[in-house]
């Protein structure tokens, strides 16, 4: 990953200011979450760049937790889910990628492929997402994502992040528990259970407004292989 992000930023431009504002980001969405490892520890881009590094250009607030902890959602046909005490949450679309190939020479992830059956199934477009919960081994994870998914061009992701649109109050709402970089790392759980959380409106202080629409990543090898869910 670190190899990749280095060839991005060689390429792009991309530095790690932008890289610090996700994980800044990120971090103040976890102050909002009483469940986050980081709940009651603020974070700034100055704190981020103090970090020890742990492989070049990765420092340690680049990288995901190691937790301890177990995360469940329970899987039924609508029709049963209906009748449950919580107010159920319903799939539509579903999607896997698979690349293959160097990711440092395509510089792109699985979300390309898996994008493409997902939100042809569940029939809608980015404009009708309103939070996006991406799977986050590491910063240059979600901001290649945020490339591959189209929400910016190829390479422009460094500047897409740096304006604080990813952060309470941003316009696109983003791993809003504190994702794995700063609430608990569950593997790909962590971003499910926030998705249903805040579509279920019962995100407390950290609850988006209005969401009806959340998209979904997992990931997985080294950006070869990918799952959409929205």
């Amino acid at each position: 990953y670190a190899m990749v992000a280095r060839r991005h930023m060689h390429v792009y431009g991309t530095t790690n200011d932008h890289l610090g504002a996700i994980a800044v980001a990120e971090r103040q969405w976890a102050n909002l979450n009483p469940a986050a490892q980081f709940y009651e520890t603020p974070m700034t881009i100055e704190d981020y760049h103090r970090s020890r590094w742990v492989v070049e250009p990765f420092h340690l607030f680049d990288c995901c937790l190691v937790s301890n902890g177990g995360l469940a959602v329970i899987v039924t046909a609508a029709e049963r889910a209906r009748d449950l005490k919580r107010p159920p949450v319903y799939i539509w679309g579903m999607g896997q990628g698979h690349p293959g190939g160097d990711p440092s020479e395509t510089l792109t992830s699985g979300a390309v492929l898996a994008k493409e059956s997902a939100f042809r199934m569940a029939g809608i477009a980015l404009p009708d997402i309103d939070v996006v919960e991406l799977y986050d081994c590491y910063t240059f994870t979600v901001l290649v994502c945020l490339e591959d998914y189209g929400f910016c061009q190829k390479g422009e992701g460094g500047a897409f992040v740096a304006d604080g649109k990813l952060a309470p109050g941003g316009s696109l709402p983003l791993n809003t528990g504190g994702g794995q970089l700063s609430s608990f790392y569950m593997w790909g759980m962590t971003p499910v259970s926030e998705a249903v959380i805040q579509l279920r409106g019962a995100g407390g202080k950290r609850q988006v407004p209005n969401v009806k629409v959340a998209l979904v990543s997992g990931n997985g090898g080294i950006l070869s292989t990918h799952s959409t869910l929205v």
